[in-house]
Order: structure tokens, then sequence, then C-alpha cells
């Protein structure tokens, strides 16, 4: 009773309401209004440095008749000829030149008169007096100088194809090269879009630059990535689910606003120093309030995909985390609205207007295309499918959103992230529009607008200390103010330190969302390009890695489930591969001493950074089917344990499970272009390499084993280490089924060993202690004997090398994989002392295992 109590009190700390929810919610809004306070009175006076980027002329011999100023607030680079460094400031240009044809560099003093296309320089360049005065403006981010050459509309769809063609290839290998690093596949993504930019292509070889992604060629990907994003963020809103909202809702809602807030009073203070440093020629309150929502996004797609993945949705940690994310994502894109219609607004009043209208238009989409859009449901209910007709409505429905949104005077893409939210929320419904709208947008449009951002983004423009100094401080004050914003206000609803702080790190998740927003802000000419690269570097950064290892370790104990003395672990690969296994698996269950099957299969999240509830409806299905087949097995009086779980590394899962549970051994299937003579990779060859009990890899082409008194169980045996463990399995599965046991040896060709001679002692100690007959076979192994003569094999058992770590299969064993016609099972023995192979030193390595022996 007491313990109840306790338990009761405990939950009850941990909800949020009455007056405590009051003094939180006061407390964040003084935080955040004395900050924006303090910024915008101390900013209203402040000025940019005028904006003189462009091309130049000039009849100075230094500067030469054309050169270029390349600028990010105070910061300007000469180029295009002379070089330098300079700095802008109360109206004069100074720093060291190197002149055009080369040199020690001298210094300068250039006064500056007007801006923009009026701009004049006048002044000295060491002992010479200098004149230039603007030509010809920049080009636009991302963009050649150069004039593109007339082309036909076949020559532009051709090199259209052609750049989309280098992006979606860059994407696919930078993104697969770096989920070998343990990070996600967008992270990738985006890093290949940088490296096809500026930063490194255009550095190295910027002719291949420039034919990849000529300047006519350039507006049509953005276009494209424009689309891309649109159907993008119609997905990410149809993703919340209202559902995960219902419970803690006042929690899940003080912990989202606070770790907004937080971070974008930190935005609004840091971009009082910035904005003098590296801002446009803008006013101060859009700037500062693009900096504000640049420093408080959380990802909710991306943060949906790691709960997703490490199994955390169903945890108080995981859920709550996920509720107040997606209260964070309607936030942000809210917030967007606003910035954008501030920064694209002359006046107070008119950004008013705006946001009154773009109120109107969430009104009005909620409450009448809302119910409009129910019919789908039934629509959906009615045949199975999304009909074609109402998927074409869907589809206009997503750009004539985007399109009002624009009209408006917001972020088109705020449109179609509204469409998203009035879906109906309908799992089968929401996961068949997915499919359909999914694959393209992923694979590629989104890629095409990663390869825009990394055109805009220059890692060289970063070329002088206090901007990385300026990169450092942006990356602490982002996950600083995030992280202790979630991580106070958990704590201050009830959590331990340790949740609090796995909530921080949690929701310190950004990636594309901040790359859509930076983009829009860059667009509408809010931020410098230089300060665009800065934040993008941010979005590289990580979480705290400590605090987002925490987060993860609390879910490990999800698949820990108390179990009997000893288990065989089967974890199906391919679900169809299921009953081929257990027919392995379960005579050895039914031995003596019997023992627990445990069934568990990975579902591989297959979404990019969509479809949570798409995941977990497969793993739900894999648990119906799981399930069922556990009910048939109990009533066979196996004693048997079923689960499936989303898992982007089912190896580890499955290491994991054999290394906390009293696992004796691990039965997966595999393919035998898997299981070639390379070292075995992937989820088999991590469980190969790790699992420390034994392992046995099902590979077969007939389907379901035929394991019976006519079909005989042969093991190939040489006498090494995993051939003793695959002739106890071979033992084990003869004797519970009453099959033949045949024991292969290579015909001897050089000394006077006798194969016959080992054979025969082996198959005595084996009949003596697993009270089985064998037959010895002896074959010519260089020439093809063991796929001829186990053509009548019930399962072929085959010990790995001795050097599979370094090796593979070899060739012997590769052979037999390619060419057998009957199912093979190959076996390696497993570091501790298990149910297959013994590490006492017996020479029988057989005692262990006969029923009633010490174990």
């Amino acid at each position: 009773m007491a313990a109840t109590r306790a338990a009761v009190l405990e939950e009850e700390s941990k909800t949020l309401g009455g007056m405590r929810l009051v003094v939180g919610y006061a407390a964040v809004a003084a935080i955040l209004a004395a900050a924006t306070s303090v910024s915008i009175v101390l900013g209203h006076d402040e000025h940019a440095a005028p904006g003189i980027a462009g091309f130049y002329k000039s009849s100075s011999a230094c500067l030469g008749s054309n050169f270029k100023l390349g600028q990010s607030g105070q910061f300007v680079d000469l180029g295009s000829g002379p070089s330098g460094k300079l700095r802008f400031r109360h109206g004069h240009l100074t720093g060291d030149i190197t002149c055009k044809g080369g040199g020690a560099a001298v210094a300068s003093d250039l006064a500056v008169q007007g801006k923009g296309a009026t701009a004049k320089l006048a002044g000295a360049i060491g002992a010479s007096r200098v004149n230039a005065s603007f030509s010809e403006a920049l080009p636009a981010p991302g963009t050649s100088a150069k004039k593109p050459p007339k082309r036909s509309s076949e020559e532009t769809f051709g090199r259209l194809m052609l750049a989309i063609a280098a992006v979606i290839l860059a994407a696919r290998l930078v993104g697969t090269g770096i989920r070998w690093a343990s990070q996600p596949r967008v992270m990738g993504e985006v890093l290949a879009g940088i490296l096809l930019g500026p930063t490194l292509l255009g550095a190295v070889w910027p002719a291949a630059k420039d034919f990849l992604f000529p300047p006519d060629i350039i507006p049509l990907l953005s276009a494209a990535a424009q689309i891309g994003l649109a159907f993008y963020l119609f997905l990410v809103g149809m993703e919340l689910d209202p559902r995960i909202l219902r419970e803690r809702i006042g929690q899940a809602a003080f912990i989202s606003n606070t770790s907004v807030a937080l971070p974008m009073a930190l935005g609004f203070l840091i971009a009082l120093p910035i904005y003098k440093i590296l801002s446009p020629d803008v006013r101060y309150l859009p700037f500062a309030l693009f900096m504000a929502v640049a420093m408080s996004i959380t990802a909710f797609p991306v943060l949906a995909r790691i709960l997703t993945e490490h199994r955390m949705l169903k945890r108080p940690v995981g859920a709550l985390s996920m509720a107040s994310a997606a209260i964070d994502d309607v936030t942000a894109w809210g917030l967007l609205a606003l910035a954008t219609a501030v920064a694209g607004t002359g006046s107070g009043l008119h950004a008013l207007v705006v946001v009154g209208l773009a109120g109107a238009f969430t009104a009005g989409m909620i409450l009448i295309g809302r119910p409009l859009l129910a019919r789908v449901s039934r629509s959906y209910d009615e045949v199975g499918r999304v009909p074609t007709l109402w998927l074409g409505i869907i589809f206009v429905g997503v750009l004539l959103s985007a399109f009002v949104s624009q009209r408006i005077g917001i972020a088109a893409i705020f449109g179609a992230f509204l469409m998203g939210l009035i879906m109906p929320r309908y799992a089968d419904l929401t996961g068949d529009v997915r499919r359909r709208f999914e694959d393209f947008v992923v694979l590629v449009l989104l890629p095409l607008f990663f390869v825009v951002t990394g055109l805009k983004t220059d890692i060289g423009s970063l070329n002088r200390p206090v901007l990385w100094l300026l990169t450092l401080a942006l990356i602490g004050v982002a996950i600083a103010g995030k992280w202790f914003g979630a991580m106070f206000s958990a704590k201050y609803g009830g959590f331990s330190w340790r949740d609090s702080s796995a909530i921080g790190a949690l929701m310190n998740t950004r990636g594309l969302t901040e790359l859509i927003v930076l983009n829009i802000g860059l667009d509408l000419g809010v931020i410098s390009t230089t300060l665009f690269t800065m934040l993008v570097v941010r979005e590289l950064s990580a979480p705290p890695e400590e605090e987002l290892r925490e987060a993860l370790r609390t879910t490990e104990k999800e698949l820990q489930m108390p179990v009997p003395e000893r288990s065989i672990l089967v974890g199906p690969q391919d679900p169809k591969n299921l009953d081929a296994l257990l027919a392995l698996a379960l005579p050895l269950a039914q031995s003596i001493p019997p023992r627990e099957l445990v069934l568990a299969e990975a579902v591989i999240p297959t979404r990019f950074v969509t479809g949570a509830l798409y995941d977990q409806r497969e793993v739900s299905e894999a648990n119906a089917q799981l399930n069922r087949r556990r009910k048939e097995l109990l009533d066979k009086g196996v004693a048997v344990r079923a689960v499936a779980f989303a898992s982007s590394s089912p190896g580890n899962d499955y290491v994991r499970l054999a290394s906390e549970e009293e696992i004796d051994l691990i039965m997966l299937d595999g393919s035998r272009p898997i299981i070639g003579e390379a070292i075995p990779r992937g989820p088999i060859g991590h469980v190969l390499h790790h699992a420390p009990c034994d392992v046995a890899v099902l590979v077969d082409r007939t389907g379901v084993p035929d394991l019976d008194a006519k079909h005989p169980i042969y093991v190939p045996f040489g006498g090494a280490e995993h051939d003793w463990a695959a002739l106890e399995l071979g033992a084990w599965i003869a004797s519970a089924l009453h099959a033949p046991l045949r024991l292969i040896g290579a015909a001897s060709t050089n000394g006077p060993s006798d194969p016959s001679r080992t054979l025969a002692q082996v198959g005595l100690v084996v009949q003596q202690l697993a009270e089985i007959e064998v037959e010895p076979v002896i074959v010519d192994t260089a020439n093809g004997g063991v796929v001829e003569a186990t053509h009548d094999a019930g399962v072929l058992v085959v010990g790995l090398s001795e050097r599979w770590r370094t090796e593979g299969l070899g060739p012997v064993r590769s052979a037999m994989a390619a060419k057998a016609t009957v199912p093979l099972l190959f076996v390696r023995r497993g570091s501790r002392p298990g149910a297959l192979a013994s590490k006492s030193g017996d020479v029988t390595r057989f005692s262990w295992s006969r029923a009633g022996a010490p174990r």
C-alpha cells in the first residue's frame, strides 16, 4: 500500500497544473519579454553596414579595370584580380590589399559614398590614389557570374536531367556513407549538397561545378526544390498526430513553449552584436526576429525518427519529447510566418494585416477544408485505397494552399504544412497517401533542396578567426538555449535531472527544418551569405553526445524480458523465412533439456524523416503475426516469447539480447549473395563478429527444409573449432528428428593421414554421448564432391573457417553456398560456454550438452 501511494505521489508530482503552471509560464514570459525588449530598444537605433557588394570598374593599375567586392556586414572581400580582406566601418574600407599584378600587400583606406548601384570608392592604396564606381550587381547566392549560353528547350532539359542525376547520386553515396558513422542519412545528404557547392567542388574543380550547375539551370533546380519542400511540409503536417498530445498536454506544452522561449530570448540578445558585424542592409527587427526563430527550432520529423528507431515512443521521456516537439513544430511555422510577414513589409501595421490574414486562412482551412477532406477517409474505407480523384484533389490542395500563403505574404510552405495538419488521422489512409508522395519527394526533390542550399554555402568565406569564433558562439548559444530550456522545464515538471537532461538533448534536433528557415531568411535578404554559412555549419553539429547516449540508454530495458534458464533466439531478417528457421529451432527447443524460443523480428525503418505512424503500424502488424505463431507453438507445449520492434541496427539489438539474456544460440536467415566469399557484413556480419553465444545462419533456396528420417543431416568435419560447433548442432537436430547423421571428410591426397579413421573416432564419441549413429562419408572437396554427396540432405550444417574474420567463407564453403540445392546452415562457435561449443578443453567438446550432464 505504501509503495502504491508513493507511486501515485510521484506521478502527481510530474503533473503540471494550477498555480504551479501559471507561475512557470509567468517566469518564461518574463524572461522572453525582458530579452525581446532589451534587444529591440538597444537595436532600434542601430544601423547595419550599407550594401556595397558588386562588381566595380576602375582605372587604377592596382585594382585593374574590373574587380569584385563581396560583403557580409562589415567584412568585405576583394577579388577578381586584386585580393584583400577589408573591414567596412564608419564609411571607410580599411585593410591590406594585394594588387592585381601581385607583390606585397599594402595598406588601404577607401572612403565609400552611396550604396548599392550608386556606390563609389575613393581613397588611397599605399601611395596611390584610386577611384572606383559600381558597375554590376553580384549574381544571386549559389549562381555563377558567367552568362549562360543560349540553349534550346531540349538542351536545357538535358542539362537539368544531368544536374538532377548528379545530385541524386551524390546524395545517395554520401548519405549511405555517413550512416556507417551512425549519423542520420539526412545529415549525409546535407553534406553532399555542401560538397557539390563552392566549399569543395567549386574550390577544387570550379569548371565541373559550373558545368553541372550553370546559371540557367540553378533557378530550375530551385523551383523543383521548392515544390519538394511544399510536399515535404505536407507530409510533416500529416505526420503530426493529435493523439500524442492527449496525455500530459499541459506538461508537453510547457516544455515546448519554454524550449522555444529561452533560445528565442538568447537569439534576440545575440542579434545585437551580430547585427552591426554581419547583417545585410536591413532593419533590425526582421533580422533579430529571424535570428530568434533560427535558434528556437526543433525538427519534429527528425526527432520522430530517432524516437522510433530507438523504441522510445512508449517511454515517458520519449512520449513527452515527441509531444513537445509536435507543439514546437506548429509554433515554429507560426513564428516563421510572422518573421516573413515582418521582413516582407515596410510597416508594423501592414505586418499586423498579414498576420491577421494568416489567422483567417488557418481558421478557414480548419473549419472548411478539414470537413471536406474527411470524405477521403470514407472513400478509403469503401475501396481500401485513396481513389485517384481524391489523390488529385489532395495534390492540388497542397499547391493552392502554398499559393494562398505566398499571396498573403508569408512563407508558401506554411500553407502546405497546414494542408497536412488538417488531413484525416487514420494510419492506413496516411500510410497510403505517404507511399504515393514520399518516395519521389524524398529521393528526387528533397536532395535538390540540399544542393541548392550547398551552392549558397561557402565555408571558404569564413576566412577570418573572428568568424569562426562567432560560429562557435552560435553553436553554443543554439545548443545551450534549447537544452537548458527543455531541461529546466522538464525538471520543473517533476522529472529527474537525468531524464530532464535527456529531454533537453532530444529537443536539440534541428536538421532540415532549420535549413528551410535559413534559406527563407537568405532569400528575403534578412541574413547575409556568411551568416547563412555559419548557421549551416551549426546545423552539422550534434547535440551533447553523452546526454543523447543517456537518452537512448534509458530504452535498452525495453527488450529485456523474464526468461527461463536457457533460450534460443530466432531472428528472421525476412518474415517469409520464419517457417524455415522454426523448422530447425523447434526440435532444438524440444530436446533434453528443453529451451525456450525467443522470436525477435527487427523492423527496419525505411522512411527518410517522416513515417513514424507508418513504422508503428508495421511493428504492430509484425507483432500480431509473431503472436499468432507464438500461440500455435504454445499449443504444442513449447515455451516461447515473441517481440517485434523498430530498429535501425538489428545486429546491435540481437547482440545486446544475447549478451544480457541466457541465449545459447542465435538463428538468423541469410541469402546466398550475402553469404558470399567476402567477409559477412550488415546485421548478419555484426552478429557473427560480436555475439558471445553460438550463431547459425540459414541459407535456403527450397523454403522449409525437409527434416525427417528420409533426409539425412550432413556435417562436413575437419576437426576445426567451428566444425565441432556444427557437429554439435547437427547431432542435436538429428537426435530430435530421428534423422541419419552423416559426417563428411575430405579425401586425403597428401601424407599418411586417414580421414575415415578420424571420422570413425568422432562417430563413436557422438554415438556414446548423443545416442545416435553416425555414418562417415569421404568426398573429394576440390571437385564439388560435397554438393554431389549431399543432394538428399535435409540440411547441410557447415562450420565457418577459422579464418572467416579475414577471409570470409573461403572458396570451398563459397562453392557450397553457390551450388548446393539443399538448405545450408553455417555455424560459428561462440566466445562463451553455450549450447553448442564448450570451452572446457574436453577433446570431445560434447560432454556438457549430453542430457543430464552438468552445465
